[in-house]
């Protein structure tokens, strides 16, 4: 019996990773070839396929840069910022009594300040993202300022404000210290949405309830703010790795 050659197929000679421009040019073609391509690719999908989903899955959540806080022209990002930093700064206290109510908002008001301020310092120093510390950078320079004022306001009224953080932001910066390679999702999830999500139902209380007019006036200059942090948070955690 006249014993009949296996054809060569382009697969056998390049390997895989050229496997789909040999078909374009049809040279996997052959009937042989062609079931021992379905064979081939059957393998990779069992073997390197699963291969590929645990490298996926091992990736650091990082943030891609460029360039911009989520979506936002960084210039613009930036002037927002100032001008509600400039706002803030601004307003100005008596020394009338503060009621119990409005204490109570007051320290609402500071525990958020205070878990924001050192998630994002803690940002600052753990991101390895330009975007991520743009935003930290932002949050970081508006609750510092929000705490000089909540200070001189505290101060004028004669009452006292929190000194270290509620259960609430232990439990954030503890979250973040553990985080390993997935810090930027973390910060971005927790500082950046959820704790946004936060400020803004305190501020709108604020500016709905409170009876002290400085009070009111400082919760209609951050919430338009709380709402942009939100917004870039909520975009940059799309570009996420």
């Amino acid at each position: 019996m006249q014993r009949v050659a296996r054809p060569i197929c382009r697969f056998d000679v390049l390997g895989p990773s050229t496997h789909q421009a040999a078909e374009e040019e049809g040279l996997n073609r052959h009937p042989s070839c062609e079931q021992r391509t379905t064979m081939t690719r059957r393998f990779l999908l069992k073997s390197g396929g699963f291969t590929a989903v645990g490298l996926a899955l091992s990736l650091p959540a990082s943030a891609k840069d460029d360039g911009k806080p989520g979506k936002l022209d960084a210039n613009a990002f930036t002037k927002a910022n100032e001008q509600a930093g400039a706002k803030l700064k601004a307003l100005q206290s008596d020394a009338s009594s503060l009621s119990k109510g409005d204490k109570s908002l007051v320290d609402e008001i500071a525990f958020g300040g205070m878990m924001q301020l050192q998630a994002s310092e803690l940002a600052l120093d753990k991101s390895k993202s330009a975007d991520v510390k743009m935003i930290a950078k932002a949050e970081t320079e508006e609750q510092k300022g929000l705490a000089s004022k909540l200070e001189e306001f505290a101060k004028k009224k004669g009452v006292k404000l929190p000194t270290e953080l509620n259960d609430k932001g232990r439990k954030l910066l503890a979250d973040l210290k553990a985080s390993g390679d997935g810090f930027d999702r973390a910060y971005l999830e927790g500082s950046g949405v959820n704790g946004h999500k936060e400020l803004r139902k305190t501020m709108s209380t604020v500016r709905d309830k409170a009876a002290d007019p400085m009070l009111k006036a400082l919760a209609e200059i951050a919430l338009p703010l709380i709402e942009i942090h939100l917004t870039v948070s909520e975009d940059e955690v799309e570009t996420l790795a």
